[in-house]
């Protein structure tokens, strides 16, 4: 990896990611968000969404090779979300009546629901992201069928995962004293 500057813009929760390499000639970028592979460009920036209060570690590994194999030079990575796909095919006898499908998730024994996913005659797959996980949690999720009366039909349980990320970034207060012109840091309450 040849990254000598990584800059940052942020545009409410636009980042706009900007970086500079030493290499010469062409150069592919292969971007990473939380270690997941997200992108390959040959341009030195990429906007990210992130919501206000969010965070995100991005990594990108610059190459000058056109067919780099992004898996196995992946920097390591703890993503901090998770994507949960299914078929629709698991639950065929429910196929004529499905309304929606329910994602509930699992941290400390309660089920919560955290999304839902409409069904459609003209999709076999579905997926959800799931919002950013705690970092030493054990997870557990369930995608549940529902149909148009508001049944629920037989859940397909993924888990129990133990997700183990980057930790936030610590969160601190500032405070400034005028008499003293001082300024103090101090961990966020």
């Amino acid at each position: 990896m040849s990254i000598t500057d990584y800059q940052v813009t942020r545009f409410a929760e636009i980042s706009l990611v900007t970086v500079t390499s030493d290499l010469g000639g062409t150069i592919y970028y292969h971007w990473y968000q939380d270690g997941k592979h997200v992108d390959a460009t040959a341009w030195p920036f990429r906007a990210f969404w992130l919501p206000v209060g969010d965070s995100s570690r991005i990594e990108v590994v610059d190459t000058a090779e056109a067919d780099f194999d992004w898996q196995a030079g992946a920097p390591d990575g703890y993503p901090a979300r998770r994507t949960l796909w299914w078929t629709s095919a698991e639950w065929p006898d429910l196929e004529d009546d499905l309304d929606y499908y329910r994602v509930d998730q699992k941290t400390d024994g309660e089920w919560e629901a955290i999304g839902t996913v409409h069904q459609s005659r003209f999709r076999w797959d579905y997926s959800l992201l799931t919002e950013r996980l705690d970092d030493l949690t054990e997870h557990t999720w369930r995608i549940v069928p529902v149909d148009r009366a508001g049944n629920d039909g037989d859940a397909l349980e993924v888990g129990p995962e133990m997700i183990v990320r980057t930790p936030d970034a610590p969160r601190f207060e500032i405070a400034f004293d005028e008499g003293t012109t001082k300024v103090t840091f101090s961990e966020a309450s």
